[in-house]
């Protein structure tokens, strides 16, 4: 997104500043990381948020940097878990030097991130943050847990993708309006503009393990069913009365193989299950767009409302 191309700029900087380690390695690991790309969405939001009330770049920057650190470092533990060669079109820290060095390059951007947060964040969003970085672990391990788990909910499916990803956008724009002086409807239309918007954010980002290009989106597609982790396609498959029968002989031994894929695909594209999440992710971005409306004019409220849009059309 060109459009917050100065900000993010400024940030990198920031990044790779504060990231610095007297051990070659981690500044090799870590700077392949910053520079890898990345969207850097959340604290952008952030920086966006803290502009609708007493906007100071020096205390934002830090912040917005802490919270995409925290990110990064979820990402690395992720690609462990996974064992996946690409991140972005780039090995991955795992798969280029080990799980081992892997998860220390994981601890040391979080405890950057916590340096960061501990310097310049209020009690209030660091008590807040540290009950949505639980949140996350416990996404995570429920998902991890949930393999292969041909029962999943769609309810079961929302809660998990809330955990994992939506409550760190909205975490993202609260805090960047609480540290800015922002309180009452303000403060929760911006959260909720977050919140709504990662939900639709993690909805697009499983289509697109059915749907992308694996040149654009920089990694495997179909990784996710062949993890044993079944995402709204699947379960909107699985929980239509009309292929359950069908669809459990599929899955009635547990790991999905190469194989099967062409015809779960096949029953997805029949019950037209992958435009009837891409409305499910409108819907959420329908709410994040009722939030966005409440909040005053001004640039800052377009450079949201432009996010939304971007959203819509997401190939990556």
């Amino acid at each position: 997104m060109t459009r917050f191309a100065s900000f993010v700029d400024r940030l990198n900087s920031f990044l790779l500043e504060h990231s610095r380690s007297k051990l070659n390695l981690y500044n090799i690991a870590v700077e392949d990381l910053i520079k890898g790309g990345g969207k850097r969405l959340r604290p952008i939001l952030m920086n966006l948020a803290g502009h609708f009330g007493d906007y100071r770049v020096e205390k934002m920057l830090p912040i917005a940097a802490g919270v995409e650190l925290l990110h990064m470092a979820t990402l690395v533990h992720d690609d462990i878990i996974d064992r996946a060669k690409l991140r972005r079109g780039r090995v991955t820290i795992q798969q280029k030097y080990g799980s081992n060095i892997a998860v220390f390059v994981g601890d040391y951007l979080l405890s950057k991130s916590y340096i960061l947060f501990s310097q310049d964040l209020s009690r209030h969003c660091l008590n807040k943050l540290n009950r949505v970085v639980r949140l996350i672990c416990e996404g995570e391990i429920q998902q991890y847990q949930s393999r292969y788990n041909n029962t999943i909910t769609f309810r079961d499916y929302l809660r998990r993708i809330r955990k994992k990803t939506a409550l760190l956008f909205g975490l993202s724009t609260y805090t960047g309006a609480y540290e800015s002086g922002l309180r009452g409807k303000l403060l929760y239309n911006l959260y909720n503009v977050g919140l709504e918007l990662g939900m639709a954010f993690q909805i697009q980002d499983d289509l697109l393990d059915f749907i992308g290009e694996q040149g654009i989106i920089g990694k495997g597609v179909h990784r996710d069913i062949l993890d044993g982790i079944y995402t709204l396609p699947v379960i909107l498959l699985f929980n239509d009365p009309n292929y359950s029968m069908r669809v459990r002989e599929i899955f009635a031994h547990t790991l999905v193989r190469e194989e099967q894929l062409a015809r779960i695909n096949s029953l997805i594209e029949e019950g037209e299950f992958i435009k009837k999440s891409q409305k499910i992710g409108y819907r959420f971005l329908d709410r994040a767009i009722n939030h966005l409306d409440s909040l005053p004019a001004n640039r800052y409220k377009e450079d949201l409302r432009y996010i939304i849009n971007w959203q819509l059309k997401r190939t990556k």
